[in-house]
């Protein structure tokens, strides 16, 4: 006697019909999952902009300049756009940067924010290399010049800062952030490596006039502090320079017969002078 035993299903496309059920409702959880997962991404973000973010206020300003630049915080704030009632996420540092470089003597600026509460302004100004005297409507008015030709009004001490005058300047109109001509900044960093290398050699200048030989051609009329005598020299100074001319303009001032020197040529390898009258 024979028998028969079946196993399994009865028809053969039972079981395929259950695993793409099972897949299905994987499938339909792992759906379900990430959309409860959204919505509690969504409902932290809500929560975070409208519970968390309005309280987390700013509540230290850090504000790091040169020892004498002339402008105070409250100034800078100001110009900022800074105010009590600005949270820490509100404060957008890229638009506080392009607000200060609006002030000129200002020479870059960088605004970061250390979570929670604090912000951080560091400002490198520019440096003053001479002092101009502009005229205009309301009369004569001072002007600092830095390294690069910026031409700006100021609330520098100007008498602490003892700048040699810079003249033979024309300004077609006045206005705080202008700058010089192109060819006339070379010499302005050459004055600004003597500030820094020698500041007393630097103080011996009281004067440095820019004299038009051309349509970019200039050489200059230096005058010491010191001395009547006036410094011809051609478009560049150093250090080594400088003290050579200080050298000569001592010994030749010395010898009898040079009351009247009235000028000392150094454009070329000769020392030529200039006695008043002859």
């Amino acid at each position: 006697m024979s028998s028969v035993i079946l196993t399994g299903s009865v028809y053969p496309g039972h079981a395929k019909d259950l695993r793409d059920k099972s897949g299905l409702k994987k499938i339909e959880r792992v759906f379900t999952g990430f959309i409860i997962l959204l919505l509690g991404i969504i409902i932290l973000e809500l929560g975070f902009h409208f519970l968390i973010a309005p309280s987390v206020t700013i509540d230290k300003i850090i504000i790091r300049t040169e020892s004498n630049f002339p402008y105070s915080d409250d100034y800078l704030l100001s110009k900022a756009g800074i105010s009590q009632s600005d949270t820490f996420f509100d404060i957008n540092t890229a638009l506080i940067e392009k607000r200060l470089m609006i002030v000129p003597s200002i020479r870059s600026v960088s605004v970061k924010k250390v979570f929670p509460s604090v912000i951080k302004i560091d400002i490198d100004s520019r440096i003053p290399v001479g002092l101009s005297l502009i005229t205009t409507d309301s009369g004569i008015v001072p002007a600092v010049i830095d390294n690069e030709g910026v031409v700006y009004m100021t609330g520098y001490d100007l008498v602490s800062m003892d700048l040699p005058i810079i003249s033979g300047l024309d300004f077609p109109e006045i206005k705080s952030g202008m700058r010089m001509p192109r060819e006339l900044c070379s010499f302005l960093e050459d004055m600004e490596a003597i500030k820094k290398s020698s500041p007393g050699l630097y103080g011996l200048i009281s004067e440095i006039k820019f004299v038009r030989k051309g349509s970019i051609d200039y050489e200059v009329l230096l005058y010491p502090r010191n001395h009547k005598t006036r410094i011809r020299i051609g478009s560049s100074l150093d250090e080594e320079m400088l003290k050579y001319i200080t050298m000569v303009l001592e010994v030749i001032s010395d010898r009898p017969g040079m009351e009247g020197l009235e000028e000392i040529d150094f454009r070329t390898g000769d020392v030529v002078y200039r006695i008043q009258g002859e």
